[in-house]
């Protein structure tokens, strides 16, 4: 009884295998869904975009150039001790003389003319301010021609001028200095008018053989046209030359410079003392 129970059960565990098997296969063929493939994904229309290169300006700033001021150096003044200035010797056909190292020399040449003075128009006042306090009449005695040699100082507040006329063949040795002067005052009141006599000062008159000399100084007063010039004018006349010098500053320079404007006028020598 208990072999035909065990017997019973099995029969009935196989039976339920094999109909557990039989279905699961049968199941699998008709319930599986069919698999679609999935349609493609579309491939996006990609376009190329092509981008303008961008023009590039490239400014070019300009290097602006800074003002540069060039500073002259102001030129310093003589020393007012004469010792302190080296002085070196200028010699010519003419003369020779001693002046400072720092001051500069030039030449020219003077032809002169015949001017008619009027009341509204003073003759030779270009000569006067360009050249020196000089006489620059058209003199029968002398070549049209004279040497002009210029001395001028390194702040250019001060000149020494030469100025050398050759007397005509036929008056060599005929010319002669007034000693008087009065003479001199009424020189000097020819070229400026508005000064009187009294500006002339320190009047001498030498003789030696055939060569006279004559000097005088010269100070303008305030309110006169040609203030603040100053001069000392030295006059050589020998048989053949007329030689004129004259140192050329202002009222307070030539105070000041005074023992300088004796050193170059005492140095003068001439070539023609015959």
């Amino acid at each position: 009884m208990k072999k035909t129970g065990i017997f019973f059960v099995l029969l009935i565990v196989v039976s339920g295998f094999v109909v557990s098997t039989g279905c699961t296969s049968s199941d699998s063929s008709d319930s599986i869904p069919a698999i679609t493939p999935s349609a493609p994904t579309p491939v996006a229309n990609t376009t190329t975009k092509t981008i303008a290169p961008v023009n590039v300006t490239t400014r070019v700033i300009p290097v602006v150039k800074k003002n540069t001021t060039i500073v002259t150096p102001t030129a310093s003044p003589d020393p007012v001790d004469v010792s302190e200035i080296r002085f070196v010797r200028y010699a010519d056909n003419d003369f020779s003389l001693d002046y400072p190292s720092a001051w500069t020399v030039s030449d020219s040449l003077y032809a002169s003319y015949n001017c008619i003075s009027t009341a509204t128009k003073r003759c030779y006042q270009k000569e006067l301010k360009t050249i020196g306090p000089f006489d620059f009449s058209d003199n029968e005695q002398l070549k049209k021609s004279s040497r002009i040699v210029t001395f001028t100082s390194a702040d250019k507040k001060q000149n020494v001028v030469a100025f050398t006329s050759d007397f005509l063949d036929t008056f060599n040795g005929n010319y002669v200095l007034n000693p008087s002067q009065e003479w001199c005052k009424e020189l000097v009141t020819v070229n400026y008018p508005d000064v009187p006599g009294t500006v002339v000062s320190d009047y001498t008159y030498t003789k030696s053989g055939n060569t006279m000399t004559s000097s005088h100084t010269v100070t303008m007063p305030k309110g006169s046209a040609a203030y603040p010039l100053a001069y000392t004018m030295k006059n050589f006349v020998t048989l053949h030359h007329n030689y004129r010098f004259a140192y050329i500053s202002d009222t307070a320079n030539l105070r000041k410079y005074q023992n300088l404007r004796d050193r170059i006028l005492s140095s003068i020598t001439l070539n023609d003392l015959a």
